[in-house]
């Protein structure tokens, strides 16, 4: 048997349906506009600042199952205490040097910087910081810097801010990702997915800075997202030769260390112990830097 259908009374009940399914959705976007607001107003809080790493010693290399031998021998490694910036330096922060001290890289003199095309790395002679194959906003960090560039902006933000800002020794990078120089595999702990950017989550670009976990110091971003330059020389032997107490590196060199994986890197490239190196003047989309300040 047939049931009449009232139209009217339909037609009521969704309206308020619709009513209501508006109302949902404005307080959603309100909600997510309020939460991102307070997420960039942490931010900026934090930008600028730097996070302490005390002092002390830990086993410096791969002490785990699967090292590569650049990571290898083990050796102890002693270190005073410093200060390190929690997220590398963002493409918003660059931007402010590039306008203030009118620098051009050396990618935008050169031959441009490498990158990924989808299937290939390549040097585009168009690629710089501005245009790394990818779209970036301020909050991202830098990338297509070389070392070079990265000394010149330590030494702008050094006389703005009358401090004397460093980049990072290879020893501090480490025991700093290891949060003081614990036994992580990852900038944080054991679960990269929670901690990094890297090859199988990152969608082939950077991402936000403090976007994952930080690690047991207040440092985001030290397992993936970019690699890091570092102050020291490569050496093969230098592991080997190692002081015990706070290293420098080699005292010259052809290439210069950078570290902590990117969101190229798989796994095994993400890990607190490995390590790369290049020529200061090379400049890549998955490099970037971040710096230290001596103990205050």
């Amino acid at each position: 048997m047939l049931t009449h259908l009232n139209t009217g009374d339909m037609f009521d009940k969704i309206v308020v349906d619709g009513e209501h399914m508006v109302r949902l959705v404005l307080y959603v976007l309100i909600a997510c506009c309020i939460y991102r607001s307070a997420q960039a107003a942490d931010m900026q809080a934090v930008l600028g600042k730097v996070m302490d790493a005390p002092e002390g010693c830990f086993l410096m290399g791969n002490t785990f199952s699967d090292p590569y031998h650049i990571e290898m021998p083990v050796h102890e490694v002693c270190l005073s205490r410093f200060s390190m910036s929690p997220f590398p330096v963002t493409r918003g922060e660059f931007s402010a040097f590039v306008t203030d001290a009118n620098y051009r890289t050396d990618a935008e003199r050169s031959a441009g910087c490498y990158v990924y095309d989808g299937s290939f790395w390549k040097k585009d002679p168009a690629a710089s910081w501005r245009t790394p194959g990818f779209k970036q906003e301020d909050d991202h960090p830098v990338v297509c810097v070389s070392w070079n560039d990265s000394v010149e902006y330590v030494h702008w933000l050094s006389r703005k801010k009358s401090r004397k800002y460093r980049l990072p020794t290879e020893a501090e990078w480490e025991y700093a990702a290891r949060s003081g120089g614990k036994l992580e595999r990852y900038a944080g702990g054991d679960d990269i997915n929670s901690v990094a950017w890297y090859l199988s989550n990152s969608n082939n670009s950077t991402h936000s800075v403090g976007q994952k976990q930080p690690n047991g110091l207040g440092l985001y971003d030290m397992s993936g997202n970019v690699w890091q330059w570092t102050g020291d020389w490569y050496d093969k032997r230098y592991y080997r030769e190692s002081p015990r107490n706070n290293p420098q590196g080699p005292v010259s060199g052809t290439k210069r260390i950078f570290r902590g994986g990117s969101w190229f890197y798989d796994q095994r490239g993400a890990r607190t112990t490995y390590r790369d190196f290049s020529s200061p003047e090379f400049s890549s989309s998955y490099l970037g830097f971040r710096l230290v300040l001596p103990a205050q």
